[in-house]
């Protein structure tokens, strides 16, 4: 199986408003360093240190989606994520990042690659596990389900994220909840209450590998201004 490492394509100057604290200049400054990110992954990555090669990479996703680049720019920047978990034989979480953007050619291409390895993974018989919902800036909002004694019970842990015009510079905002549920016919409903502010209901939707997750009221279920669970999970481990 050959591996593509996709190079960086030319850079886009990011025009935009910039809070006071953060000039104009600072940010084409930080845009321009998109390059130099995608060129330390390549070089950690030519010398099969993985880890570090994924770090870089993120930060040329992180750069190239927060400079708003263009599609194909951006895309290159999910592929060379891709490669490094490829390289490491983590076939699921190479799929993730391959499908933000999976109908660009190079993602075609590394998810042709990877279509026997997927299927050749060991069919996973409960629903417990580590699923990835893409929230942009090289993050992802994330659902670990556990297993309870009861065996349709699970413990469900979420992280999300949403991220504002300038969250490059302020972070993310987010939501988080810890809760129960209870699965049956491969459904569920986590119901967030507290007191009289927090009230809503997060159902969870069980397919093979995947989780498809809505919820009636995402602004009354007390996580950051626009942080909502709702999304679909891919499982990752």
């Amino acid at each position: 199986m050959r591996l593509k490492l996709f190079s960086f394509f030319p850079l886009l100057l990011l025009c935009t408003a910039a809070r006071a604290e953060i000039t104009e200049q600072q940010i084409k400054a930080d845009c321009a360093k998109v390059p130099t990110y995608a060129s330390q992954g390549e070089q950690f990555y030519k010398a099969k240190n993985y880890t570090r090669a994924r770090e870089a990479f993120e930060k040329q996703v992180t750069w190239s989606e927060g400079c708003r680049l263009d599609d194909k720019t951006v895309a290159t920047a999910y592929n060379n994520v891709a490669l490094t978990w490829m390289r490491q034989g983590e076939w699921r979480k190479a799929q993730a990042w391959l499908m933000i953007n999976p109908n660009d050619a190079k993602s075609v291409y590394n998810l042709g690659l990877i279509k026997d390895k997927l299927a050749a993974l060991p069919k996973n018989d409960s629903v417990a596990g580590e699923y990835w919902n893409y929230a942009g800036l090289a993050t992802w909002g994330t659902l670990i389900i556990k297993p309870l004694k009861k065996k349709s019970d699970y413990q469900v842990d979420f992280q999300g994220y949403y991220f504002g015009m300038m969250a490059l510079y302020s972070g993310p905002n987010v939501g988080e909840f810890s809760e129960y549920v209870t699965l049956r016919d491969h459904k569920g409903v986590i119901a967030i209450r507290e007191g009289d502010y927090i009230h809503c209901d997060i159902a969870l939707t069980v397919a093979p590998d995947a989780i498809d997750v809505s919820t009636n009221d995402p602004q009354n279920c007390g996580f950051g201004m626009y942080v909502s669970a709702d999304g679909h999970y891919l499982r990752v481990d």
